[in-house]
């Protein structure tokens, strides 16, 4: 193999410097997508289990979803950490509601209690995020049916928004927007 050859696939093999440049936000039909810095368009959604259905096949799910692209498309499944200040946030509120204690033990106790609540950290959930270079219009019939695919296993496919993919992109690919 010839050495110029070899520099090139070094340089394509493995970088992930496509995947986090990126150039702002566009839309692709009715979805917000993130214009990647090599003019990709890349359209986010995340998976979750159906809370109305007992049975949930995610593994059926993502073998049935890779099975339905098209030969050369992208897609990335991100299973991330993500912080959830919900818990904290309702149990802070609950707390608010108990009014002032009647004696000094139940003040410092609630004291206490406030205080951890404000110094913890922030409890993560598990999301998974779908990422999927748009290849051009053949790729909106397959993106929005994935709705209907993913139903069928007990899964919700919800595409991000724009505001969603600007926080994704700041918080887990560390893209800075001006």
């Amino acid at each position: 193999m010839s050495s110029q050859r070899m520099k090139q696939i070094e340089q394509t093999v493995g970088t992930t410097q496509r995947f986090v440049l990126s150039q702002g936000l566009t839309n692709v039909g009715q979805h917000a997508a993130l214009l990647g810095d090599d003019d990709t368009k890349r359209l986010f959604a995340e998976l979750y289990a159906d809370p109305d259905r007992p049975e949930v096949r995610p593994q059926e799910a993502y073998q049935a979803i890779l099975s339905s692209m098209q030969p050369g498309w992208s897609l990335r499944l991100l299973q991330l950490f993500w912080p959830d200040p919900m818990p904290r946030l309702t149990f802070q509120e609950q707390t608010e509601k108990w009014g002032a204690p009647s004696d000094e033990g139940l003040d410092i106790l609630s004291q206490g209690l406030s205080m951890s609540i404000q110094e913890q950290p922030l409890p993560y959930i598990r999301r998974t995020i779908l990422e999927f270079v748009f290849p051009g219009d053949e790729g909106v019939a397959w993106w929005d049916g994935l709705r209907g695919l993913c139903q069928g296993f007990g899964l919700r496919f919800s595409p991000l928004l724009g505001e969603e993919i600007l926080v994704l992109s700041h918080e887990i690919l560390n893209l800075h927007f001006e």
